[in-house]
């Protein structure tokens, strides 16, 4: 334990300090980023677990809806109560849509735009790094000058490799994510096509009951 401090303290608390006052904003938005990317993941494998069903299993919930999961029984039960039209049901299953996709999609374009902001916040840090290198070389004298160009080199650096290093494996999350969400997508739309046949045939035998003398 003492060895983990000792670490810690020379190697990660060092580099740390030689990032500079941007490291704090780095360490915000790779907070927010693995916070709301850690989430949404764990929504898309918790909460839509029905999504990841094969096409057997769906006929099997549609002929017994008992049977379904938890949330696809929740569907059956809101898009049955409206099939008395299929453009009903239809409407319903938009519906059912509306309360997952677009929350999302929202929530991908977000993350989207915070990784791609930790480059660049490592990039300014780059940025002020140099400004800090050149002043050293424009204002100091003797020692003074190596002092100050040393800091500013490792301020440029740091902040740099520490942008990259928020981006990428959240790159690799996002990705993840847009594919579970696409498959959530899929799901829907072979849930719905499956559950309008199985109207279409209720609704053509319940017309032909009706126009019969």
């Amino acid at each position: 334990m003492e060895a983990l401090t000792h670490w810690f303290v020379e190697e990660v608390w060092g580099l740390w300090l030689q990032g500079g006052s941007l490291m704090i904003m780095l360490l915000v938005i790779a907070l927010i980023i693995y916070y709301a990317t850690l989430e949404t993941f764990l929504f898309l494998k918790l909460k839509t677990k029905f999504k990841d069903v094969s096409k057997a299993t769906l006929n099997q919930w549609l002929n017994n809806p008992d049977e379904a999961d938890p949330e696809a029984k929740k569907m059956l039960r809101y898009v049955g109560e409206g099939k008395e039209t299929l453009g009903e049901a239809r409407r319903r299953f938009d519906e059912i849509r509306a309360c997952f996709l677009p929350l999302i999609d929202r929530r991908i374009t977000f993350l989207s735009l915070l990784v791609s902001t930790a480059p660049l916040a490592g990039l300014l840090g780059t940025v002020m790094g140099m400004l800090t290198t050149f002043k050293g070389l424009s204002t100091s004298s003797g020692g003074k000058t190596i002092d100050f160009v040393a800091g500013g080199i490792s301020e440029a650096l740091i902040t740099t490799q520490t942008g990259l290093i928020i981006a990428i494996p959240a790159y690799i999350l996002i990705n993840r994510i847009t594919s579970e969400r696409d498959q959530l997508e899929v799901f829907f739309t072979t849930f719905e096509s499956l559950t309008m046949q199985s109207y279409k045939g209720i609704l053509d035998t319940d017309t032909e009951e009706d126009i019969e003398p």
